[in-house]
């Protein structure tokens, strides 16, 4: 009696495990999505992101700040070239008097596609760019000023996101989410 509840036992599991690991056929997926829209594939290397903006009372101020934003989300993922080329992107931009600061930090990181160096001048420039939020009229959105204690030498290093999410631009990968949000902007 025993050796049969046993022999049940294994057949159970292994029915059980068959029908679960089975997948839909290519119909079923079909009809899923058909009966309910919201359904999408999402593969393991994409994520959907909800799409953050921010406006300022100046839209060159708005323009100005999605450029230095996306320079920082280059930092993050360590890409030199991209990096190089969004600063080039945010220079154009800098063509007011007040910005010569600012674009002065910004050309030093378009000249290299070394992270180090980039990440060097972006620490200044991120201080700029604080002042400069500060001191705009933000319409819509927010940013977080962000901190990381052990960026610039163990002395700290500040930078603005779009999100509460720390996503590090000083260390990248190496420690992504090192640093906290210090104040919303």
């Amino acid at each position: 009696m025993k050796n049969l509840r046993t022999q049940l036992a294994l057949c159970l599991v292994i029915a059980l495990s068959i029908a679960c690991s089975s997948k839909p056929t290519d119909d079923q997926s079909q009809l899923e999505s058909v009966e309910n829209p919201e359904i999408k594939e999402v593969t393991a290397n994409e994520e959907e992101v909800p799409t953050v903006t921010i406006a300022f009372k100046e839209e060159s101020t708005t323009q100005i700040f999605n450029a230095y934003l996306a320079l920082k989300d280059a930092l993050v993922a360590t890409d030199g070239e991209k990096v190089s080329t969004e600063a080039k992107k945010l220079a154009a931009l800098l063509t007011d008097d007040a910005h010569t600061s600012i674009k002065a930090e910004v050309e030093k990181i378009a000249a290299s596609t070394d992270p180090k160096v980039q990440r060097d001048s972006f620490d200044n420039l991120s201080e700029q760019m604080i002042t400069l939020a500060k001191n705009s009229e933000l319409t819509s959105g927010n940013l977080f000023l962000q901190h990381c204690p052990m960026a610039n030498g163990n002395q700290g290093a500040n930078w603005l996101s779009l999100s509460e999410e720390i996503r590090n631009p000083y260390f990248g990968d190496k420690m992504l989410k090192c640093g906290s949000v210090t104040e919303k902007i």
